[in-house]
């Protein structure tokens, strides 16, 4: 079974890639991570001499090489994901049997085997969001099947749970699907007049978390098996080994811990995984970036433990 992993990016969130690709690294994953981005490209990637411009490959390590994209399109680029995994198995990854996509504010925790065992030729790979539970007959999914039954759009099966956009497998057996969670990103781009953001609205609204939104209305319509694991895979929860992935505007490499947990905020779980993959074998910080960083952390995490905001 072949399998290839890509991840999009701008500003940065370049941080992320570079902890991202860390991560698989530690895990022992061999192979691409297919990168697209808007905007420059970091020092740590142009400047690095193994960069080749002309093709966008820039080699790691040993066994990965990340595959520099550069992307031109309106799209926040949470809607353009469907997007991306087609083009990876169709132009990009040809060879692939299975694309899985990383936002770049998620590191791996587990081995490569772990993960890779979650992926199957014949499904779909997802992890439960922070608010999982979301029962068949909620009231924002009856709303959701009546607006998108004008376009073609019914559900086939209910499902109990709402999932993370953050992290998805599709194997190459399933293209309609991705075909189908574009349209319906494009449906609600048009609902919400506009594609610039990352969520609309207050949580009343009916597409609050945008393709986050459209990919779970997807996941009732289109009848394919669905293999996932819950909130904890991303550190949502206690126990997973999986993922962990930083939601939230502020992210790991914006820092401020110690501030934040003055107000009652510890560092998360994704900020301390962040941190463990920050910096090797890529390299984005120097020395003292990263001891003061590792420093204020401990510090933070220090203070957590003793206040904490209920």
């Amino acid at each position: 079974m072949n399998i290839t992993l890509c991840t999009l990016f701008e500003k940065n969130y370049h941080y992320g890639v570079a902890a991202l690709a860390n991560s698989l690294i530690a895990a022992g994953y061999q192979g691409e991570l297919w990168v697209g981005y808007r905007g420059a490209l970091p020092g740590w990637i142009v400047d690095a001499p193994a960069f080749d411009r002309a093709s966008g490959r820039l080699k790691v390590a040993p066994q990965l090489t990340l595959c520099m994209l550069e992307l031109d399109t309106p799209l926040h680029f949470t809607y353009y994901k469907p997007t991306f995994i087609r083009e990876m198995l169709e132009k990009h990854a040809p060879q692939a049997d299975i694309c899985a996509y990383i936002d770049p504010d998620i590191v791996v925790k587990c081995d490569w085997p772990s993960l890779a065992g979650w992926f199957t030729e014949d499904g779909i790979s997802l992890a439960e969001d922070v608010n999982w539970c979301f029962p068949a007959r909620h009231p924002k999914r009856l709303l959701w099947a009546r607006f998108f039954a004008p376009h073609g759009a019914t559900p086939r099966r209910g499902l109990d749970r709402y999932y993370n956009a953050g992290f998805i497998a599709v194997s190459r057996a399933h293209f309609e699907f991705l075909d189908l969670w574009r349209r319906l990103c494009d449906l609600v781009v048009d609902y919400n007049k506009g594609a610039k953001q990352l969520k609309a609205g207050g949580s009343a609204e009916l597409f609050h978390s945008t393709d986050q939104d459209a990919l779970n209305f997807a996941l009732t319509v289109c009848e394919a098996p669905l293999n996932t694991a819950g909130p904890e895979a991303m550190d949502f929860a206690p126990g997973g080994y999986y993922l962990s992935h930083a939601i939230g505007s502020v992210k790991p490499w914006h820092g401020g811990f110690i501030s934040q947990a003055l107000r009652g905020r510890p560092p998360s779980a994704a900020s301390k995984w962040y941190w463990r993959y920050a910096n090797a074998p890529i390299r984005v910080y120097s020395d003292g970036e990263l001891r003061k960083s590792t420093l204020a952390l401990k510090i933070a995490a220090a203070i957590g433990r003793v206040y904490k905001r209920a």
